[in-house]
């Protein structure tokens, strides 16, 4: 900046810089990188010597303690500064394999984007486990599975019941279903795979902890959690089944949602449903 109003100003450097809040030593710095301090022979020495004898494992600190031990006056700071120059620290944990992020969804319709997960409920002696599917248009949960297992038969389970109450026996040829899933064990299962196949549902895949590749089924569960599991106690698996079911019946038809315009799942589905028999009627009407 100060080179441009020099230049295209026609500005003297005091002026320039006094534009620019800089000051004129900080234009004539130039850095001197120092070269890198010499190792102390003995101590190297000392250091492969208990490197070849820990098999390695020990970081700056223990193998300076030893050190210690061994009769030698010398800083921690000097131990970690040899061990960086002989590449002798631990080595870091190397991240896993990225996996390319899917975009969020904001579905227009029902039935056409769906998303599943699995969360944990404590109840009272172990933990209940629920599957569940939400619909991320109408915000309806058209299929669950609450039980004490949590394999990929429940998960089945859950996503058979969901394309039943808003299906029949599966998807109709010609209409899209997307499920997004994580890859847990029980939706990377092949008898999961091979049972959305066969429902003619379309599987999706969000990365490798990315729970927000799934932001409605996630904000489902929290609220799940806070208004329903967090305000009681399970004594039994049976009370935690009781619990959900009394919560899903009163989610689908008496909690309204800010985002469907203060209206509950089941008046934003019929008013879907109510839609779509009127235009293949208007349709039917056009076509004679």
């Amino acid at each position: 900046m100060t080179q441009r109003l020099m230049t295209e100003q026609d500005l003297s450097l005091t002026q320039a810089s006094h534009a620019v809040g800089l000051a004129k030593s900080s234009w004539y710095y130039q850095s001197h990188p120092r070269p890198p301090r010499p190792l102390n022979a003995g101590l190297v020495a000392a250091i492969e010597a208990l490197w070849s004898k820990t098999r390695g494992v020990y970081g700056y600190r223990k193998v300076h303690a030893l050190l210690r031990v061994h009769g030698f006056v010398v800083n921690h700071k000097a131990v970690l500064r040899h061990l960086r120059r002989l590449d002798r620290l631990q080595p870091r944990k190397l991240k896993g394999v990225r996996w390319t992020r899917p975009r969020i969804v904001h579905p227009t319709a029902s039935n056409t984007y769906w998303e599943m997960d699995l969360t944990y409920v404590w109840c009272g002696s172990g933990f209940g486990y629920l599957f569940a599917v939400i619909d991320a248009y109408d915000k309806g949960v058209p299929g669950a599975c609450f039980g004490d297992r949590c394999r990929a038969v429940e998960a089945v389970q859950a996503l058979e019941e969901a394309v039943a109450s808003r299906f029949g026996d599966r998807v109709p040829d010609g209409h899209t279903l997307t499920l997004r899933v994580d890859r847990g064990s029980q939706f990377i299962a092949c008898r999961f795979q091979e049972a959305a196949k066969a429902l003619g549902v379309t599987l999706e895949y969000a990365g490798i902890q990315c729970p927000d590749d799934k932001p409605y089924i996630e904000s489902f569960f929290g609220h799940y959690k806070t208004e329903e599991v967090y305000r009681t106690s399970y004594r039994t698996l049976a009370e935690g089944q009781v619990g959900w079911q009394l919560y899903r019946i009163w989610y689908e038809t008496e909690r309204i949602h800010e985002s469907l315009g203060y209206q509950t799942p089941q008046q934003r589905l019929g008013e879907a449903v109510s839609m779509k028999t009127a235009y293949h009627k208007t349709c039917g009407e056009v076509t004679r």
